[in-house]
């Protein structure tokens, strides 16, 4: 049996290390298991790069989750992720479908791609395993693969009651460190392995705004282990008016938020999954 740990800190999907989450059998539970998953993110965002133009870029396209529909609708999209593994499997499964596009490893806050896009999307990876330094950089880069006139679309989350976050930053409520491991959760891929996640936050820290999650990953072949994989990875957590000096110290002169996926409702207090819309 393989044991693998991985000491994954920094990534605005991405980050410094190279050797993140992003690999091994977590970038094979994504490539198996979240082909479909949100599917409305998926239309949402084939939406939006209708509507903002192409050339798009979807910057931590991970395994292709929102970047191959797109392709197959026939929107040009190029893809960049940190992971090799998962720009690797994101590769295989466009040339399954008789399709290509241009994929690039690299962490955005080093992104220099020597092209600029119409429209640039995001998914779920904005404050994934960097330090907030990238995650500024990140954007900057972003700014400068825009045309005039261009548009980044991502999502983020906010900390709030919803996620059970807010609670817990004050310090009497906080839950003793490590967490209890989440319930396993149990996959069968196609070729009948076992696959068994689990996640847990092993630090916390509500000045600097951020926390760590430890992932364990369990492979089993005919109810044997034959694999274990275990990754630690830092969430940064922002506020609004975060989000919104950030994007303007990055040279965002135009930002809308909205709340879920849309692009008529502004966000409330009460929204904690935003969308935003910053234009070049």
């Amino acid at each position: 049996m393989d044991f693998v740990y991985s000491a994954a800190i920094g990534v605005f999907g991405f980050g410094r290390l190279a050797n993140t989450w992003h690999h091994g059998l977590v970038a094979r539970w994504w490539s198996e298991f979240n082909r479909d998953w949100r599917g409305s993110e998926i239309e949402y965002f084939k939406n939006v790069i209708e509507r903002y133009g192409q050339p798009a870029l979807d910057v931590g396209c991970g395994t292709g989750r929102i970047l191959v529909p797109c392709v197959e609708a026939g929107i040009e999209v190029h893809g960049t992720d940190i992971s090799n593994e998962m720009i690797r499997l994101c590769h295989a499964r466009l040339i399954s479908l008789g399709l290509d596009a241009d994929l690039t490893v690299t962490p955005t806050h080093e992104l220099n791609l020597g092209q600029r896009y119409r429209t640039i999307i995001s998914c779920g990876v904005f404050g994934v395993g960097t330090t907030r330094e990238e995650d500024l950089d990140g954007l900057r880069r972003i700014r400068k693969h825009l045309t005039p006139g261009g548009c980044l679309i991502f999502d983020f989350y906010l900390p709030g009651e919803i996620l059970n976050e807010w609670s817990i930053w004050s310090k009497g409520a906080r839950p003793t460190l490590p967490s209890r491991w989440t319930k396993p959760d149990v996959r069968k891929t196609d070729d009948n392995d076992e696959l068994v996640l689990q996640t847990r936050t092993i630090e916390f820290d509500p000045m600097e705004q951020y926390s760590v999650r430890e992932i364990r990953m369990k492979q089993y072949e005919e109810q044997e282990l034959v694999n274990c994989h275990q990754y630690r990875i830092r969430l940064n957590s922002y506020f609004k008016n975060e989000l919104l000096l950030m994007l303007n110290v990055a040279g965002f002169d135009q930002v809308e938020m909205y709340g879920g996926l849309s692009d008529e409702k502004p966000a409330a207090y009460e929204d904690y999954h935003l969308m935003v819309l910053a234009h070049a």
